[in-house]
């Protein structure tokens, strides 16, 4: 993916949705597809924010992976959920030292002068405990992981362009600059 400018694809080909389910079935045992989309340093380090832009693309290889780890193939009614989707999602991994951290949080991004919301934003309902995170070596904290998905239309964003991807927490908040054009 690193040679691709061509930015996030709404209107995918049928070349496209094979191209991208073929490349969930052949990563099945692999996190590549994960690392292609992600942002921050989340699925590095224990404590960082981060997230994982989730493309027309993303949605349908993903899917290919978990279903070709059962031996499965994606039906179309599955494809066409995907492909019909009139919102780009972007799930938010976050971090915090208390267990209501994320309750409350905001997403958005921010295009230039721009600001666009979120349509619809689900928080994750589990709560996973990330015990004894030595940070810099030093001080040992528990710390909570949560998620946040925001949907946001595709009809609102500048698809080939550098967005500021951007959470706002109970306790902090943090933004990321993407360069759309990097995503299919």
């Amino acid at each position: 993916m690193s040679d691709y400018t061509g930015g996030i694809r709404i209107n995918l080909t049928e070349e496209d949705i094979k191209e991208a389910i073929e490349w969930g079935r052949k990563n099945k045992d692999s996190d590549i597809i994960l690392h292609s989309y992600s942002f921050g340093d989340h699925l590095y380090m224990e404590w960082e924010d981060g997230g994982i832009i989730q493309t027309k693309t993303f949605a349908l290889a993903s899917l290919s992976v978990a279903l070709a780890r059962q031996g499965k193939s994606p039906s179309k009614a599955e494809i066409d959920e995907i492909i019909n989707s009139d919102t780009l999602a972007i799930e938010f991994t976050a971090r915090g030292e208390k267990t209501d951290f994320i309750k409350g949080s905001k997403a958005y991004l921010k295009q230039g002068e721009k600001t666009i919301r979120p349509v619809k934003t689900e928080i994750d309902k589990e709560i996973k405990c990330v015990p004894n995170v030595s940070i810099l070596g030093e001080e040992i904290v528990t710390i909570y992981e949560g998620c946040l998905v925001a949907s946001f239309l595709y009809s609102e964003i500048d698809l080939k362009s550098k967005t500021t991807i951007a959470l706002v927490k109970k306790y902090g908040s943090y933004e990321f600059v993407e360069d759309f054009s990097w995503y299919k």
